[in-house]
């Protein structure tokens, strides 16, 4: 997409979109690596120790997924349309304009201390699904991902969420979607940074993974294929 690696056989709309695409990605991730080194420094780490591991112009899985969820079918809830998980990456990038999107609240970690989170039961409660408003336009949900738990030790939490039709009216119409994934570059090994904030975890290098060994594995998990070279 970004000219620096060789592609698949994109269909005609994606190639005749590739410079809107291109410049999306571009600053997609520039927002992703600026959300990262807020967060590094609160952790004590180095400037650009992520970004480090993030680069651009090197190969790895970042991407972006346009997604239609169709209407709903009755006004019976949920029709799953994307189950229960955690995103493989470091940080994800969503728009949105319409309801569907849900966290799993765990009321053993706590408040969830988001303003965008509706909970219908009141904190407290057991284990359950909460909505995400859209954001107003112009703004984006940002995910945490399962490598940036990796290399802080656990310190970050990737938040798990599902994707359901919207609620109410507007489950009438199809949901779109634009996500951006930032995610390690490939030969990255996942293993927890050293920094006054991150506990240390005392991971050696024959624990480690890489980041392309590590997408590979978590999308086989989930019955996926994935060829990459």
């Amino acid at each position: 997409m970004l000219g620096t690696t060789s592609h698949l056989s994109w269909p005609r709309p994606v190639l005749d979109a590739q410079p809107l695409l291109a410049r999306y990605m571009t600053a997609a991730h520039r927002t992703g690596l600026r959300i990262l080194s807020v967060l590094g420094a609160r952790l004590g780490l180095p400037a650009g120790a992520l970004a480090e591991h993030h680069r651009l112009e090197r190969e790895s899985g970042d991407h972006v997924r346009l997604t239609r969820g169709p209407p709903r079918r009755s006004a019976d809830l949920p029709e799953i349309q994307t189950p229960g998980h955690t995103d493989f990456g470091t940080v994800t990038i969503l728009f949105n304009w319409l309801g569907g999107l849900q966290v799993w609240s765990d009321p053993s970690r706590g408040e969830t201390g988001f303003t965008n989170v509706i909970d219908p039961a009141g904190h407290g409660g057991p284990a359950e699904w909460l909505w995400v408003v859209p954001p107003p336009p112009g703004r984006a949900i940002v995910n945490l991902g399962d490598a940036a738990v990796k290399l802080t030790g656990g310190v970050f939490c990737s938040g798990r969420h599902r994707v359901v039709p919207a609620p109410g009216e507007q489950g009438a119409n199809p949901r779109y979607s634009i996500v951006y994934f930032v995610r390690p570059n490939d030969d990255t090994v996942l293993k927890t940074l050293k920094a006054s904030g991150i506990p240390d975890g005392g991971d050696g290098e024959g624990d480690a993974i890489t980041a392309k060994e590590w997408i590979i594995q978590q999308s086989a998990a989930l019955g996926n294929t994935i060829q990459r070279s």
